[in-house]
């Protein structure tokens, strides 16, 4: 099973949604009983929707016990902070263009490039982990490789 990288902040917010959809389904139980008690099922509109509702929220709350099961915290992991890992946040200089951007580096589950939370799965991030700041790498884009530089390397 794959391993699932998460801040804190992530962690908790996924327990919590848990927590509210477990909540929902035990709603649903007692929706889908009420309907059910009304007679004929075939042409219960409510049964029915609550039945579906239901099967969602069952598939959902079955995904996040798979990742809550399956994930590391990413505050609580040692790292060497010398060095660009999971949770690093990284000011990074395009070379040829001469432009610097700021990401933290994610587990793919917190992934936003437009807040500045870039996948430790994408091209960009894989090819800066491991690097110290001030060393260049090369990141092998989709458009072929290209040339960085590791402006600025802090741990939050």
């Amino acid at each position: 099973m794959e391993q699932f990288y998460v801040s804190r902040k992530k962690y908790e917010a996924l327990v919590n949604e848990l927590k509210e959809l477990q909540e929902v389904k035990a709603q649903l139980s007692n929706e889908i009983g009420e309907a059910a008690a009304q007679g004929d099922l075939k042409e219960n509109a409510e049964y029915h929707a609550a039945k579906e509702k239901q099967a969602e929220t069952l598939r959902r709350i079955d995904e996040l016990e798979t990742r809550l099961r399956n994930c590391q915290i990413t505050d609580d992991l040692a790292v060497d902070k010398t060095k660009a890992r999971i949770g690093a946040t990284v000011t990074i200089k395009d070379i040829d263009a001469d432009l610097e951007f700021t990401y933290t580096l994610v587990g793919s589950m917190e992934s936003n490039p437009e807040k500045g939370l870039l996948s430790v799965k994408s091209p960009l991030a894989n090819g800066v982990l491991g690097h110290a700041q001030g060393e260049e790498f090369e990141a092998i884009l989709p458009r072929g490789p290209k040339k960085y530089k590791l402006i600025k390397l802090e741990y939050k």
